[in-house]
């Protein structure tokens, strides 16, 4: 798998240069690989010689790529799922509705926590694959399932079975989102979108948060272009998300002026305003925006910047 995804990293490099998502996935592929090898040196001569196979599949399964360090790798993980419950965002903005999906939509680009509660865990696990696909891939830290809350600080995506205990003050918190997903009251709720959807009629989906997204806010410039893309039904799916990459790649070039300009050249709040007024960015869910944004850049990135502070005579000199 590793090898696999590796190759198709390396084909993204030879197309050109590589985006920001491409980077962290290299640092995440490369970091996983350490792992694993050090768990090849350090657990070699303590396994058991009768099974060793097992043990070796269940270690690998400890340190092998979870869905969000691997997104290139998706058809991989949809191929040893039995089911794909969502195909696209825009099949999910049919399924919750318009006003629910902008809600949860807002607290995804946001980095706020997306909690689903649910006793499908492919249903849940499908959710995530979707959702994702809105943020770049160093923002995103997914618990798939668990039967345990846990704190944002750990996951962004977080899958509970229905049982789990919700602190209160997450439920009341404006910077968290739940997706109950409930045994259907009726045998429809929605008009059937494709002759195979039979298993999403059973389910009824209530979206609440402690900030419920207000219909008249403007909102992240982002989510309203991605609105945009999916109600157009002249645009294919695979349209929308090739429309989707290209918004990311906007946004995070805003990020990168961004962390420049404040991180690195420490530039005052009046001139910082000023320049998030020429990205178009100036608007308080932007600005949020582009903070969470700006946790996901990489790491080969920050120090290409942090190294050229550090040393600014040695780029003269050659120049």
């Amino acid at each position: 798998l590793l090898k696999a995804c590796g190759s198709r990293l390396t084909e993204k490099l030879l197309e050109g240069a590589p985006t920001e998502d491409t980077l962290v996935q290299m640092e995440k592929l490369a970091d996983l690989k350490e792992e694993s090898e050090g768990w090849d040196g350090s657990e070699e001569e303590e396994k058991p010689s009768s099974q060793p196979d097992v043990v070796e599949g269940q270690e690998l399964s400890k340190s092998s790529p979870e869905p969000s360090l691997m997104p290139d790798c998706n058809s991989w993980n949809v191929a040893h799922r039995r089911l794909s419950v969502f195909r696209s965002l825009r099949h999910m903005r049919q399924v919750l509705g318009a006003s629910a999906f902008r809600m949860l939509a807002w607290h995804v680009l946001m980095g706020n926590q997306v909690i689903w509660k649910a006793r499908d865990m492919d249903l849940v696990q499908s959710a995530f694959d979707v959702l994702r696909t809105m943020l770049p891939v160093g923002c995103v830290r997914i618990i798939p399932y668990s039967d345990q809350y846990e704190e944002a600080y750990r996951c962004n995506f977080l899958g509970l079975s229905p049982h789990v205990q919700i602190p209160p003050h997450i439920l009341s918190s404006e910077f968290a989102v739940l997706v109950e997903v409930r045994a259907a009251t009726r045998s429809s709720l929605y008009p059937t979108l494709f002759d195979d959807e039979q298993s999403l009629n059973k389910y009824e989906f209530v979206v609440t948060s402690g900030s419920p997204v207000a219909a008249d806010r403007v909102g992240p410039t982002i989510l309203n272009k991605i609105e945009a893309a999916l109600t157009n039904q002249n645009l294919s799916v695979d349209v929308v998300d090739q429309c989707l990459v290209c918004l990311k790649e906007e946004w995070m070039n805003k990020v990168k002026v961004l962390f420049k300009f404040t991180k690195v050249d420490s530039r005052p709040k009046e001139d910082t305003q000023k320049l998030l007024s020429i990205l178009g960015a100036a608007e308080e869910d932007n600005v949020k925006l582009l903070k969470f944004w700006m946790t996901g850049l990489s790491k080969t990135y920050k120090s290409h910047l942090m190294s050229t502070v550090r040393s600014p005579t040695s780029s003269e000199s050659r120049n």
